[in-house]
């Protein structure tokens, strides 16, 4: 009776997990921020399954040490959890449940990443092929939807709502798979062949160059130069990547406090035409997010201004007259554009403390965790177009930003799975 209950579950999780990764591809192109609740639903598998809250759960708790990087990076995360928690207190907004929007994905793609680790060697090479056509699938279409102008977006209802075409959302689409990208490619690898590694990435580069996200590009690029790294120290490359994060996050307001703003405005409104301004008033106005959220930020030291205070200072920030914008924009819009900067404006020095650790650690697990040469290379391209991420555009409370982590941790777990198969 428990053996034919198992091969009930197992086929019905089987058939789950290809329904969902048929509907990623239009999860992202359609409604990037639905692969958050995406990502709950792949969960589901694992949450209905005894041996997880043992063996995940219970092998983390039953001898904990802080030697375990697993245990130590699952302590960093409740820490920094519980100090957003309490930064509502003193925050303008006092919204409590904003810890749930990092602890919710982080449980959920942990989740995810264990049942990615315990597959049987089928069960990998059918999901490790799942996720690399959907990956592969999502950026067929973004490339599609970037060349002909939204195409797919345009056809379908709802007509008679402008904002539903925003194209830039397509642009987000591809912010939300990019990372993923470079374990699907290791998984192509492992399946078929190098060639076919590069056609899948050369989809993403496709995608990000006609949806016209320069953060998309950049950290595509950033992520290929780490690959090819990867490829001759793969060990070293992992530990560039989170000592680089590490030094990043620690010296983000310092760096972003130095930062010229009115002589850069003043060269660009010397030396470029009006349109190249126009073009480039969106990395204009960032630099001055960026500096006066540091003054912020070290004005609100060691405790921080609490979760979620950029939403709040927007109403009160002065404006700024950028190169190329057609009127003036306010310092801060609704969150600073840089993830490190918005934990030192709004967490201070215990979730700074709490962030780096948590990278540490996570650095750590993968070192410890013996990875193949072209999965080493697929984790450290994927955290280098995250950090990129996180560093031009990113929002600590955007739930669907984490769960495109999430995506790609979970690829970088079929991925390791299939060469331990």
């Amino acid at each position: 009776m428990a053996a034919n209950w198992r091969k009930i579950r197992d086929k019905a999780s089987r058939r789950w997990f290809y329904a969902l990764f048929f509907l990623l591809p239009l999860t992202v192109v359609f409604g990037h921020r639905g692969l958050a609740p995406w990502l709950l639903l792949a969960s589901l598998p694992a949450f209905a399954r005894g041996d997880f809250w043992q063996g995940a759960f219970g092998k983390l708790f039953d001898n904990p040490s802080l030697s375990d990087p697993r245990f130590a990076s699952f302590v960093a995360l409740l820490f920094l959890c519980l100090w957003i928690f309490l930064s509502a207190f003193w925050s303008p907004k006092h919204q409590y449940d904003l810890f749930l929007y990092v602890l919710a994905p982080a449980l959920v793609g942990g989740s995810i990443v264990w049942f990615s680790l315990n597959l049987s060697r089928e069960w990998a090479w059918r999901l490790g092929r799942a996720f690399l056509l959907a990956v592969a699938g999502g950026m067929i279409i973004l490339a599609f939807e970037g060349v002909t102008d939204g195409f797919l977006r345009r056809a379908l209802p709802p007509y008679d709502n402008p904002g539903s075409r925003d194209i830039i959302a397509l642009g987000r689409g591809v912010t939300a798979l990019a990372p993923a990208l470079f374990p699907a490619a290791a998984i192509a690898v492992r399946q078929w062949s190098r060639m076919a590694a590069l056609f899948v990435l050369a989809l993403g580069v496709a995608a990000a160059v006609s949806n016209d996200v320069l953060a998309n590009v950049v950290a595509l690029g950033a992520g290929f130069v780490v690959v090819i790294v990867a490829f001759f120290t793969p060990r070293a490359a992992l530990r560039m990547t989170g000592w680089g994060a590490i030094a990043l996050l620690l010296t983000a307001p310092f760096l972003a406090a130095a930062i010229p703003v009115e002589a850069v405005y003043a060269w660009a409104e010397a030396a470029m035409t009006p349109d190249m301004l126009s073009a480039s008033a969106s990395s204009l106005h960032r630099l001055a997010i960026w500096n006066a959220t540091a003054h912020e930020a070290f004005a609100c030291l060691p405790a921080g201004c609490g979760a979620d205070y950029a939403r709040m200072w927007n109403d009160a920030a002065p404006m700024v007259a950028v190169p190329g914008a057609r009127e003036a924009l306010s310092v801060i819009p609704v969150h600073p554009h840089n993830i490190f900067l918005q934990i030192w404006l709004e967490l201070g020095l215990p979730g700074v403390a709490a962030a780096a650790l948590f990278l540490y650690f996570c650095v750590a697990a993968l070192l410890r965790a013996q990875l193949s040469k072209a999965v080493s290379a697929a984790a450290a391209g994927a955290f280098v177009a995250i950090i990129v991420s996180v560093l031009v555009e990113g929002s600590l409370w955007q739930v669907w930003r984490l769960a495109a982590m999430a995506l790609a941790a979970s690829g970088v777990a079929l991925a390791h799975s299939l060469e331990k198969k």
